[in-house]
């Protein structure tokens, strides 16, 4: 059941960003361990999403990978989007971006209630030009 709601959570939450499906998803008391920072809530998370969509207005995540094992799913993606807005401190580039993402999300009763990720930062700031590539 719970990989189910993370399916759909991933085909119909992430691409639109859309609040009142975050209700139907999101725990209101979401707790984020993403990047080393802990975060909670869930209009902390409706934030971080929405200054996502507006650095990158196209951007897309595509599961490449996902499991479940008793309240936790596990999902491996690809990020790709135009780098149209700020992000991470950097202004527009109009750069292409791509990115993989590991997540783990915790659930109960139906709802996310902790989610730890990891993206992969650094290439993204090395395709904004904002440090060298390797």
């Amino acid at each position: 059941m719970n990989k189910r709601i993370m399916e759909r959570f991933t085909s119909e939450f992430l691409p639109t960003g859309d609040p009142a499906l975050a209700r139907k998803f999101i725990s209101p008391d979401i707790v984020m361990h993403v990047g080393g920072r802990t975060q909670q809530g869930r209009d902390t998370y409706l934030g971080i999403v929405a200054a996502s969509m507006k650095a990158v207005p196209d951007l897309r995540w595509t599961v490449e990978d996902m499991r479940a094992e008793g309240d936790t799913v596990a999902i491996r993606s690809t990020m790709t989007g135009t780098h149209n807005g700020p992000f991470a401190g950097v202004e527009a580039t109009g750069t292409a971006i791509r990115a993989e993402s590991m997540a783990f999300y915790r659930l109960a009763h139906g709802k996310i209630v902790e989610e730890r990720a990891q993206l992969d930062m650094l290439s993204i700031l090395q395709q904004m030009g904002a440090i060298p590539a390797a």
